[in-house]
């Protein structure tokens, strides 16, 4: 792929930084590697979705002065992330990125990842990821030297880990979605689909690391009485319209709750990171 050759052949500009640069490129080719071998493999088609288009938060910049609070925010959020170029220009942040966490964040991080790599391993036990992922895994680890105590090396290795820790939260929310959906096909139905959610992939535009689609789930199936987690509108909409008011719009099968996709984006200045809110549909109901 021209876009992998771009990401992990990295000019090295000075030579003052070029191991700096270098043990970034690594461990963000490696990181796409993981991506691609571990997640959910997905049918999609064109068009390709342009995340430019989607409505966002304002983007906030990711370094070594980002608060805390945020920090701690996307740290304990399990919503998926899409790792994504803004130009062919930007393939690489010309500066690599770094983070300054409290001890208390630090040692949360440090446990978020714990909990993820504990959860793909058991994905890994279960063959739902190709056992040698785990090898993929220690290499993201060492390249992250999150465990280095080293100061010159403390700030990049924190910003790697935060990294490799989105990373691990997309592919466990997508194992957790795709269980969740083969329970749902599984459940007992008597009368034909009943509302309930489905999953949609989507293809993302190319300038990506990972991953290269989204599974935006979908409601579908009937909303016919008895229903599916409607509301009392919903319930008396129903009973008018079988008795014979049949010029009344039926209720329909809607997501009611959604996850957000968060976007880490790198450009000429830097990263960033931009949310986009009400993305991936979490639960369904009768409107």
């Amino acid at each position: 792929h021209r876009f992998l050759f771009l990401v992990c052949k990295i000019p090295k500009y000075d030579e003052s930084v070029a191991s700096f640069q270098t043990s970034s490129a690594s461990f963000l080719c490696e990181l796409r590697r993981f991506l691609d071998a571990v997640l959910p493999q997905q049918r999609t088609e064109p068009p390709l979705l342009p995340l430019g288009s989607l409505q966002s938060l304002p983007p906030l910049a990711l370094g070594l002065s980002t608060s805390e609070a945020l920090l701690a925010e996307i740290i304990n959020s399990s919503a998926p992330t899409i790792f994504s170029f803004a130009s062919w220009s930007s393939c690489f942040p010309v500066r690599p990125g770094q983070l300054a966490l409290s001890p208390a964040l630090l040692e949360e991080l440090g446990q978020r990842l714990e909990k993820n790599e504990q959860q793909i391993k058991e994905l890994i036990r279960q063959e739902a990821i190709p056992p040698r992922s785990s090898e993929k895994l220690e290499r993201l680890r060492e390249l992250s030297a999150f465990q280095r105590q080293e100061p010159a090396a403390e700030g990049e290795s924190q910003y790697c880990a935060f990294l490799l820790l989105k990373a691990l939260q997309t592919v466990t929310h997508a194992y957790n979605i795709q269980g969740k959906l083969r329970a749902t096909r599984a459940g007992p139905s008597t009368r034909g689909p009943i509302c309930g959610l489905g999953s949609l992939t989507v293809s993302l535009e190319q300038l990506l690391l990972g991953p290269q689609s989204a599974n935006l789930n979908n409601c579908r199936g009937s909303c016919a009485f008895p229903l599916s987690n409607g509301n009392n509108h919903a319930v008396l909409l129903n009973y008018h319209i079988e008795r014979g008011n049949v010029n009344e719009r039926g209720p329909c099968c809607v997501p009611l709750t959604y996850d957000p996709l968060e976007v880490i984006d790198w450009n000429d200045e830097g990263s960033f990171l931009s949310i986009k809110p009400d993305m991936i549909a979490k639960e369904c109901g009768c409107r």
